[in-house]
């Protein structure tokens, strides 16, 4: 089953949806679609890597931005929620687009910090438990307008209760916006501003076969990419 590839899916690569985030004209996130899991990207699996993308059936690559700032820099979301949201444009996506989330795989001596494709040992105390807002998980539409709110800052807007208590574990699924992300990072001996794309090509891993992505001119020194 995971093997093939399921018709319909996602929109398709490059594809702009709005997602509302309140009743107010104008007040939404736009949500860039780069790639379905299961149409785009399994397909082209690496060699002697399989199941890697397996948390993630029936999902899509996104981003979520506002306002011109990113506020889910790479996300999995379910496909099919994306094909009731309003399309609003279509711009080709490039490889630097493709980022994709981190997530904790496994448990004390077999843990790995798995971002997008890549593994990377985490020497783990077997007493350490893992948050489950670092293991991988598939949002819905409705949760990611939900975390895109909280990424501005606006819990007071939620309509669940559970997400406005200061307490409450937000369902990142990303290792990278936990609160002690750097952390994670240098224990699972990431080099320091290291991008994916720079991650997957030193793990042989090349992002380019997902889609027919061009590269766009390098940022400048400040800017920085999950």
């Amino acid at each position: 089953m995971h093997g093939r590839p399921r018709p319909g899916g996602a929109p398709s690569a490059g594809t702009v949806v709005e997602v509302p985030l309140s009743s107010r004209p104008g007040d939404t996130a736009e949500v860039y679609v780069l790639a379905d899991v299961d149409r785009d990207l399994r397909p082209h699996a690496v060699p002697g890597r399989p199941g890697a993308l397996d948390p993630w059936t029936g999902a899509a690559l996104v981003t979520a931005s506002a306002g011109g700032r990113v506020l889910l820099p790479g996300a999995f979301v379910r496909a099919d929620d994306l094909v009731r949201a309003r399309v609003a444009g279509h711009r080709a996506p490039h490889a630097e687009d493709l980022r994709m989330p981190a997530v904790v795989l496994g448990d004390a001596d077999d843990a790995v910090l798995a971002w997008g494709e890549t593994r990377w040992p985490l020497p783990l105390d077997g007493r350490l438990a893992i948050p489950a807002a670092l293991r991988p998980g598939v949002h819905s539409l409705a949760q990611l307008r939900r975390l895109a709110l909280v990424a501005q800052g606006r819990t007071e807007e939620l309509g669940l209760t559970l997400w406005r208590r200061p307490g409450f574990e937000v369902p990142w699924h990303d290792v990278r916006l936990a609160p002690r992300a750097r952390w994670w990072f240098e224990l699972a001996q990431v080099p320091p501003g290291m991008r994916y794309a720079d991650a997957a090509r030193s793990q042989h891993v090349p992002i380019e076969r997902f889609l027919p992505v061009t590269r766009r001119p390098e940022p400048a020194p400040h800017e920085t990419e999950g």
